[in-house]
């Protein structure tokens, strides 16, 4: 294994070396670092048998600093006519080739891109939502695990991740699997506060180049973490591109029986049609055999040394085998009569499977699920007025063994949801959303959300308020285990939410505002005395203070984050089902960015830290059920904090990443916990390297 490392490092450092003489580079838009996306690629493919107009050189003086063909002869002279071949034998088509780009969904509001991403490795995009404003991360130690966060007011049960149209949450518990997404792949993230859910959504990059392309990422830190994956795409012909990813994953090993091991495959086919239309099949597996301690012994997590040779695992042995694959074949079209590059119609059919076995002394629980189905999606637009509609259906097959834990027969969901701006009324946007949605059980669940955004100046205020319901999840209705029950008579959870934002722009470039959301809960449904059950009413309250200060050579980020439960004002109990002890994070970062050695690399680097000032207890995990829920008898978290020191460097097509992580550890703390019982990892030092090759 020694061996096939000093490989990969060898041969890195060899591709390092031959760009770093050719890396002198006279544009000053390089640092966007458009590497591989599709909109700085060419948007023209040439027929080979046309050597004069597509020539293999890089352009150094266009304003797309990594267009891979420079073209001497007039584009438009080409467009819809045909050329004859060198021997004249026979003519060939020209096809032009607008890139493809996917419409984001109304009201939402994009965080991440391919340029923001590959300056940072996330182990999981958990490791990436930990850094930002209003989240409060929930991690379990490692990465590859069922790490969750609390984002603003929302607990990780009133979260949604889509793939396009494709849930990523968990089909039986509900939860959000933040380690599926194939984040190397990721051109454009949103997310999107719809009140009574938090809902996020991306889509993955187009590759638009003549010759194959391919990239090896590598991270490699102490102990079993090691991130290996390779890609390769390539057009076989002017409409048609496939592409094929392996992404090899390790982590843990820090304390016992932490280890996970797994991997992920990644197919793209992609096909124009026309002009208009577009074909993608897309497939993806992964597959991951994962350490599960239940924690660690402690009774009192101040007094715990950190120690990984005497840490004791509550479960030695236990262990979690967990597969999920996804099979879609989407159609995508764009308006004829417009210059618009982006779609305003998609529907695709899709296939998934998930199978997850826990195996432990105490209890081993498991489930197998196969579901088909399809869905649409519109766009509509007249003048100020933008609407978008949508709709889904499946059908999912309960493959569980008898013996197993989900005694469930099939079941059939249908959704259908709506969205609409209105920019045109004086003073103020307008948004709203609805949803309804209907399983075969008998439950549905509805929601309905209103949102204003009144720009005044430099300042933005924007106000919300939603309502809805949350039909309970296979898991809570039908479980059947040693230890934990269903509970068939559970009603759905009713939601009501308030929020507002009021922000202030010094310039483009600069902000800083105040958010707020206060949501109420009624009939939540968590686990009590190994049966789930409808909860006391309550509410969930947040406020966060950020601001971002971007400037040509420096980046600066902070954010004071504020969480809490309380009892509910419309309707009171009493009492609340969880700690009202308040929970605050502060977070902060600072980067200088800009060209070293004669502008042959161009380099980002700072710190990013945080600290939790005040005990609080967190969310509880329940390994059986993979199962978040506020309502828990654990220990209050200890005081910490985290500092981690990043340096980025881009060296033509090699982007070098280091990290020194929790660079605190054993000066102010032994350690820290973002879980209660689930050690997070100490200091330590992460390489990480992305090659790209374009031919």
């Amino acid at each position: 294994m020694k061996l096939l490392r000093i490989t990969y490092l060898l041969l890195l450092m060899f591709a390092a070396c031959q760009s770093a003489a050719l890396a002198q580079v006279d544009s000053t838009t390089v640092d966007s670092v458009a590497l591989d996306s599709a909109t700085t690629d060419t948007l023209f493919l040439y027929p080979p048998e046309l050597p004069d107009v597509a020539v293999d050189i890089t352009s150094l003086n266009t304003g797309a600093t990594d267009t891979l063909f420079r073209f001497s002869l007039s584009l438009t002279a080409f467009q819809d006519t045909t050329v004859q071949s060198a021997r004249g034998e026979k003519k060939k088509e020209l096809f032009k080739v607008n890139p493809w780009e996917f419409h984001a969904p109304l009201g939402a509001e994009r965080t991440a891109t391919d340029s923001t991403l590959r300056w940072q490795y996330w182990s999981d995009w958990t490791y990436k939502l930990n850094r930002e404003p209003g989240v409060i991360s929930y991690r379990l130690g490692t990465n590859i695990r069922s790490n969750a966060v609390q984002r603003n007011a929302h607990e990780p049960r009133h979260q949604q991740l889509y793939w396009e149209d494709i849930s990523l949450n968990d089909p039986v518990s509900g939860i959000v699997n933040w380690e599926l997404i194939p984040q190397n792949k990721i051109a454009d993230f949103y997310t999107d506060d719809l009140g009574t859910v938090h809902e996020s959504r991306f889509y993955h990059h187009q590759y638009y180049i003549n010759k194959p392309l391919s990239r090896l990422i590598y991270s490699e830190s102490q102990f079993n973490y090691r991130n290996l994956e390779f890609e390769i795409s390539h057009n076989l012909s002017q409409r048609t591109n496939i592409e094929l990813s392996y992404w090899d994953r390790r982590s843990g090993g820090e304390y016992k029986n932490s280890e996970i091991t797994g991997r992920q495959i990644y197919l793209k086919a992609s096909h124009h049609l026309d002009q208009n239309k577009y074909l993608k099949l897309n497939y993806i597996t992964n597959n991951y055999d994962i350490g599960q301690p239940f924690g660690y012994s402690m009774n009192n997590m101040l007094a715990f040394n950190f120690d990984r040779y005497s840490a004791s695992p509550v479960q030695s042995s236990a262990t979690t085998e967990q597969k999920n694959n996804i099979l879609t074949l989407n159609y995508y079209q764009r308006n004829p009569d417009s210059t618009q590059t982006e779609d305003n119609f998609r529907a695709g059919l899709f296939q998934r499977s998930d199978e997850r076995l826990m195996t432990s002394t105490s209890d081993s629980t498991g489930y197998s699920l196969k579901s088909v189905g399809a869905n649409a999606r519109k766009w509509w637009q007249w003048g100020g007025l933008h609407l978008e509609t949508g709709a889904k259906a499946e059908y999912s097959f309960n493959q569980t063994p008898e013996n197993n834990t989900l005694p469930a027969e099939n079941w059939a969901t249908a959704k259908a949801d709506g969205s609409i701006v209105i920019d045109f009324v004086p003073l103020i946007d307008l948004m709203g959303d609805a949803e309804l949605q209907m399983r075969s059980d008998g439950f549905q669940s509805y929601q309905m959300n209103a949102e204003g955004k009144i720009p005044i100046g430099d300042f933005s205020v924007t106000v919300g308020a939603s309502s809805g319901t949350i039909m309970p999840t296979p898991q809570q209705l039908y479980w059947d285990s040693d230890q934990f029950k269903g509970n068939s008579d559970l009603e759905n959870e009713k939601v009501q939410d308030i929020r507002g934002t009021l922000s202030y722009h010094f310039n483009p470039d600069t902000e800083i505002g105040i958010r707020g959301q206060h949501k109420e809960v009624t009939d939540g449904i968590m686990v009590a005395d190994s049966l789930f059950t409808n909860v006391n009413n309550y509410a969930s309250q947040s406020a966060t203070a950020f601001f971002e200060w971007d400037l040509t050579n420096f980046e600066f980020e902070g954010s004071a984050v504020f969480h809490r439960f309380a009892d509910s004002y419309v309707s009171p109990s009493g009492t609340i089902p969880m700690s009202p002890q308040e929970r605050v994070w502060l977070k902060g970062s600072a980067y200088w960015k800009g060209y070293l050695f004669d502008r042959a690399t161009y380099v980002k680097a700072g710190v990013s830290g945080m600290a939790a000032p005040f005990r609080y207890q967190p969310d509880h995990y329940n390994p059986e059920l993979n199962y978040w829920q506020p309502m828990s008898a654990d220990q209050q978290l200890p005081r910490f904090n985290r500092l981690d020191v990043d340096i980025s460097a881009r060296v033509r097509s090699i982007m070098f990443i280091l990290r020194w992580e929790n660079v605190l550890d054993d000066v102010s703390q032994l350690g820290y916990f973002e879980t209660a019982q689930y050690p997070m990892a100490q200091r330590r030092f992460i390489f990480s390297v992305r090659a790209l090759f374009r031919n």
